[in-house]
């Protein structure tokens, strides 16, 4: 009501403002206010003041990448031509809003965004999916890695960035499959079997695992085994033709009336072990014992 010269009131005025987003978007907040009062000769005296609130801003986001991997052949294991499939959850993790949210991989097409305005707390999982298809290189290192980054802009203009990797690891399974068949041939044109004759052999080899195998060879104790090796055998691949080998009777393989021998094939899988497999093959044939004085 009535102010005297040299008097002073801190307690009669009080106020509040509540911050909107765009208040804490800009990190400062000012406003001014007046003041009036009315002296003696009835004239309105005044004056203003302003106050200014500067506040950190935090600009942040964070990406989480989860990948699913599909057994799209429906064979057993993972192959070559499965895919994983990926999703993408996006978070405002700071207190400033976030405009043209996009997400970009190296190794695979994302779809979808950009997200225009990403509100602070706010988290996004369904607007952006990518997937992979697997090559046999991937499938052959057992693990495929790939990392993908999310990028916003602030309210200053500036990027905001993060990024998040997604490994997925999955058996591998090497195994190689040996059938060896012998084929005995009549070679002196004598009845029934003879010392001389002789049995030639094919080698047929599979590769049943899911993985490439090189250097892949067949060795028979028994016998020189010609053809190979086989540079690369690819996973569901089949070779009949490379190896071959003969074997001539004996008279004491003649008197047994049956003979058998082993091979062995071994291929190296990408971890550079090892992979056998052998296979036996049997002639059996009749035996003629007869004496003439």
């Amino acid at each position: 009501a009535s102010l005297a010269p040299g008097a002073s009131d801190s307690t009669t005025f009080t106020a509040s403002y509540t911050l909107l987003q765009a208040d804490v978007d800009a990190g400062t907040f000012t406003n001014t206010a007046e003041v009036t009062g009315t002296n003696p000769s009835n004239d309105p005296v005044t004056d203003s003041d302003s106050d200014t609130q500067t506040y950190g801003t935090l600009s942040t986001i964070d990406l989480v990448k989860s990948g699913t991997l599909n057994d799209d052949d429906g064979t057993a294991g993972v192959s070559a031509g499965d895919t994983i499939t990926y999703a993408f959850t996006v978070t405002n993790t700071g207190n400033t809003t976030l405009t043209d949210v996009t997400v970009t991989d190296p190794l695979v097409t994302v779809s979808g965004g950009p997200i225009a305005s990403l509100a602070p707390g706010a988290s996004d999982s369904t607007t952006f999916t990518a997937s992979y298809t697997l090559l046999q290189a991937d499938v052959d290192a057992g693990t495929f890695t790939n990392t993908a980054e999310v990028t916003g802009t602030n309210p200053s203009n500036d990027p905001v960035t993060d990024s998040d990797s997604d490994t997925q690891t999955y058996g591998t399974l090497s195994t190689i499959d040996l059938v060896k068949s012998g084929t005995l041939n009549d070679d002196d044109g004598t009845a029934g079997v003879s010392a001389g004759d002789t049995i030639t052999y094919a080698f047929t080899v599979t590769n049943t695992g899911n993985t490439t195998l090189t250097d892949v060879t067949v060795t028979d104790p028994l016998v020189t085994v010609s053809g190979g090796p086989i540079a690369s055998l690819a996973p569901g691949a089949s070779d009949s033709t490379t190896f071959t080998a003969s074997y001539t009777l004996l008279q004491a393989d003649v008197d047994a009336g049956t003979f058998t021998n082993t091979a062995e094939v071994t291929g190296t899988n990408p971890s550079n072990d090892p992979v056998t497999d052998s296979d036996s093959d049997t002639q059996t044939y009749g035996t003629l014992s007869t004496i003439d004085l």
